[in-house]
């Protein structure tokens, strides 16, 4: 499992699959969840990280490390 922050454009990204992109679901929220073919979640994408988690980008990673185990 990869993840990363981009602090400029506000994103926590966290790859779970490493399986070939097929597309993306965007959910009302913010969320961005990217499929492969067969219909696994191969990463999640969060938009306005920092609106939803609260504290530095340190604090973001943290709590979503714990989200994704």
């Amino acid at each position: 499992m990869e993840k990363w922050y981009d602090k400029e454009e506000d994103i926590l990204n966290i790859q779970l699959d490493k399986k070939e992109y097929w597309k993306s679901i965007e959910l009302p929220n913010g969320v961005v969840i990217d499929v492969s073919k067969d219909g696994a979640i191969i990463s999640i994408e969060i938009l306005r990280a920092s609106k939803v988690f609260s504290g530095d980008v340190k604090k973001v990673i943290e709590t979503a490390q714990l989200i994704a185990a």
